[in-house]
């Protein structure tokens, strides 16, 4: 019993030695303070660059009715068909649930989630399913609509991108992919609606997410480096710091849309959201340019993309190179069937 006593007291000591070897402070503190691309600053202030928000009724209301709407996965596997669909017919869509209260609250009424922006994922986590199944619910009902070509379909989709605009303010990854998710999910449809298309829809093609997901990046990596969570202060975190650090930076200046990256050290594995959000580019494009050709208008033959350009030959919109994502994600085409 003592022999043993004594070998735990030994391997306590060599494990409290080994830490205190690698324990560097001055390393941590001074990769944090290292200033990130694009004007964001360094990670210690990260959380700074945030506001705090209290729930307003019509969230506490919106959410009341979100929980109403059951997940089904008709409807799901109905808009991911639509979405990776290449023509503009639409499908017979399965039953739907009643949307319109949800739709007429997010179009008439500003939408404000709680945030006391500390790095807590809790209430985050438990809402980000519950708003993608409505927003599916509302895609759904959209496309419903536009097969009986039904130009009040875009409100659907608005009221979608009002629901993804609520999120604005809320720095933590789980809520910026949730709006990557949404908005990618109404560009997918966007150009089977009936023509023409409404203002706010400039607004969405307007928004590039590289940008945001990026913040929610840093302050991923701010919640692992934050002083008051560390478990300890060791040259790998600082090592692990400045990693993320650079894949910030090669990010924020890459110019094409077929994007792999390597595997930042610290939260949540995101090589997968990179590679959507640059592909996101040309696939706002395909919309636009497939709106376009609906009207009769040229299409924009150059491209963001660096990697790639746009040809039309009278029916079908191509982009000159595919760019495949991982499973689940199943994007829309960015080879078109515009017209018969």
């Amino acid at each position: 019993m003592k022999k043993a006593l004594l070998v735990v007291v030994f391997a306590i000591v060599m494990v409290a030695w080994f830490l205190m070897w690698f324990r560097d402070k001055g390393a941590v503190n001074t990769s944090v303070a290292q200033p990130w691309p694009g004007e964001m600053g360094a990670l210690n202030s990260a959380a700074n660059r945030w506001p705090k928000l209290k729930a307003n009724d019509a969230s506490v209301k919106l959410m009341d009715l979100a929980k109403a709407v059951p997940k089904n996965e008709g409807v799901d596997g109905f808009v991911e068909r639509e979405i990776a669909q290449a023509e503009l017919d639409i499908g017979e869509p399965p039953a739907l649930a009643d949307v319109s209260a949800i739709r007429e609250l997010l179009l008439h009424e500003p939408i404000v989630w709680e945030s006391n922006v500390e790095f807590d994922n809790t209430e985050v986590g438990a809402r980000r399913p519950v708003l993608l199944t409505v927003a599916r619910a509302l895609v759904a009902s959209a496309l419903g609509k536009a097969r009986r070509n039904d130009a009040t379909a875009w409100e659907d989709l608005h009221a979608v991108w009002k629901l993804a605009r609520s999120l604005d303010d809320h720095p933590q990854m789980m809520s910026q992919t949730a709006v990557l998710t949404m908005a990618r999910m109404i560009n997918g449809v966007a150009w089977k609606m009936p023509l023409p298309a409404p203002a706010w829809f400039g607004e969405l093609q307007g928004r590039d997410h590289v940008r945001t997901l990026l913040d929610a990046f840093q302050y991923q990596a701010a919640s692992y480096a934050n002083e008051d969570t560390w478990f300890f202060p060791t040259r790998w975190l600082a090592g692990s710091v400045d990693r993320d650090r650079r894949i910030a930076e090669a990010l924020f200046n890459e110019t094409k849309c077929d994007v792999s990256t390597v595997m930042n050290d610290l939260g949540t594995d995101l090589t997968s959201i990179w590679r959507r959000a640059f592909r996101y580019r040309a696939e706002r494009e395909a919309t636009a340019n497939s709106l376009r050709a609906r009207e009769g208008k040229p299409i924009e033959t150059s491209s963001r993309c660096s990697d790639g350009g746009w040809t039309f030959d009278g029916t079908t919109l191509r982009f000159s190179r595919e760019i495949a994502t991982a499973a689940p994600d199943k994007p829309m085409p960015l080879v078109l069937r515009v017209k018969p």
